[in-house]
């Protein structure tokens, strides 16, 4: 019997050390889920659903794999998933989400926030007096003993008005009597605040209400405290702010509340618009004809940028690969690949300067005058070419290097048995076993190149300008530049709606471009099969 306890015990004793060793994991998923859950509630309590949906999603996820023993291994994989949902996912999704509403510099909340905070502006009546004001403390609570100036009494009676009151939050403010010219030291245990304390309780004494509702008593300065009423009241029932100064009603019109007269309160907020920005983007000319050609543009310097890269790169593999320094030369050669990319375009800014570059100096001294690389399109474009092409050819040289180390030699001494030519040899043995190794990295990079937002914005932020456009574009400007500038970048107020609609068309474009590029590459499929 007791041969047959032993294992029992041990088991036990087992499973009570691995859960005392599980408890740090346990609290941590238990803190991740209090956390979250009060995220979501109160992105959810805001009006941010979309967000808050998507914390929801990560926290019954990591409930569920930190508590349900079934899914213990996506323990292992639950962070990055978390991370890609909210990181990768959610933005994408966000982006379509925006390009169907009014979003834009005046429309940045939802209509929860934008009430609370229009609903927060406050007044002081013509007709009310300011108060100067003195503090006092009793642990975490204050008081205000409150100075003004009397008022003659219109009704011309004999007593005197009263000059000095006391306020304490959630009480009506009284008459108070003070004895003397001076300031008493105490008040019904409160004592004053004095020198720097005064200073150091500013802040919390300035989000106090003292009084009741609606003449709540708000501190403005170090020397004035003054009523103050609520300027907008909300009607949920009729949708409506009511001015309570002079009675004018503000309805909800496209996500602002306009009055009749066409005042509108700011903040406004996010509404669904439907197709709205979509046909303005493509019922408009001035955006589709530059836009066209901006797009053009792009596909040029993507495909002509990594074309030439990669010839650059496998032509120095193939010609350094035997020489006798190769190790000194290869180190020389892909200097431009780790210094940063900044550091490189500030670089090549300084050489092709139009009035002290040392290149467009030597240009100009050999023949007399130097092409203009910041105002002329066609030099800038070609400019721009020559800098992305030298700072990516080391990639692809490093890449066509292992690749070529890949190649079985057999296929080499076939060759030359057979007296195949090195043009033959390149053609027909080396490229097709590149390419089949590369061709994915290749179509990665010209992918990259689409969006290569640094190189053009360092460079020359997409200039020259172009003229007769709807909104700021340049002849150098990439598809995602041009979002940028029309987003962020312009002097008029940001769309981000419209931007995030035209953001979505270009992924579609791009994503059938890339779709049809691997569909159609005999390299991926050859690989796939």
């Amino acid at each position: 019997m007791r041969l047959l306890r032993m294992p029992k015990r041990k088991l036990n004793l087992y499973q009570t050390i691995i859960m005392i060793k599980n408890i740090p994991f346990y609290a941590g998923a238990l803190a991740f889920c209090l956390l979250g859950g009060w995220v979501a509630f109160r992105l959810i309590s805001d009006g941010v659903f979309a967000l808050g949906f998507f914390v929801t999603i990560a926290v019954v996820f990591i409930v569920a794999v930190s508590f349900n023993k079934s899914l213990v291994p996506w323990r292992w994989l639950s962070a990055g998933l978390v991370m890609a949902l909210l990181f990768t996912i959610f933005p994408i999704l966000y982006t379509f989400y925006l390009s169907f509403t009014n979003m834009s510099g005046g429309n940045l909340t939802t209509k929860t926030q934008a009430i609370n905070r229009i609903s927060a502006e406050l007044f002081t009546p013509e007709d009310e007096q300011p108060y100067s004001w003195t503090a006092y403390r009793k642990g975490n609570n204050y008081l205000l003993l409150l100075y003004r100036e009397p008022q003659p009494d219109p009704e011309g009676a004999d007593s005197p008005p009263d000059k000095y009151f006391i306020v304490k939050p959630g009480s009506p403010i009284e008459p108070y009597n003070v004895s003397g010219f001076t300031k008493p030291l105490t008040i019904e245990d409160y004592t004053e605040v004095r020198g720097a304390s005064v200073m150091q309780s500013l802040k919390i004494l300035g989000d106090l209400e003292f009084g009741e509702a609606p003449r709540f008593i708000r501190i403005l300065s170090l020397q004035e405290a003054a009523v103050q009423l609520q300027i907008y009241t909300y009607d949920a029932d009729t949708d409506a702010f009511t001015d309570n100064r002079n009675g004018e009603i503000y309805s909800p019109v496209r996500g602002v509340f306009t009055s009749a007269s066409g005042r509108k309160l700011i903040p406004g907020f996010i509404i669904n618009i439907g197709m709205d920005n979509y046909k303005r983007f493509l019922g408009n000319s001035g955006f589709l004809r530059p836009v066209f050609g901006i797009f053009l543009w792009n596909v040029i310097f993507a495909v002509f940028s990594v074309s030439i890269a990669f010839g650059i790169g496998i032509m120095i593999a193939l010609l350094f690969d035997d020489l006798k320094y190769r190790k000194i030369i290869r180190t020389l050669l892909i200097i431009p690949y780790p210094i940063p990319v900044l550091v490189s375009i500030m670089v090549w800014r300084a050489l092709l300067n139009d009035n002290m570059g040392l290149i467009t100096t030597i240009i100009s001294n050999i023949f007399g005058a130097s092409p203009k690389f910041f105002t002329n399109v066609g030099w800038t474009r070609f400019a721009l070419i020559i800098l992305n092409v030298y700072l990516s050819y080391p990639y692809f040289y490093v890449l066509s290097s292992g690749a070529l180390k890949s190649i079985p030699s057999e296929l080499f001494e076939a060759a030359a048995i057979d007296g195949a030519s090195s043009f033959t040899v390149t053609r027909k043995i080396i490229m097709p076993m590149v390419m089949r190794i590369l061709a994915p990295l290749v179509l990665a990079s010209i992918c990259f190149n689409f969006n290569n937002f640094t190189l053009i914005w360092g460079f020359n932020q997409g200039m020259p300008a172009m003229a007769d456009t709807a909104v700021p574009m340049g002849y150098t400007d990439l598809l995602i530049s041009f979002i940028f500038r029309l987003g962020f970048s312009s002097s008029s107020a940001a769309d981000y709606g419209f931007v995030a609609s035209i953001t979505v068309m270009l992924f579609l474009v791009v994503a059938l471009m890339v779709f049809f590029q691997i569909r159609n590459l005999k390299t991926i499929k050859d690989i796939k099969e």
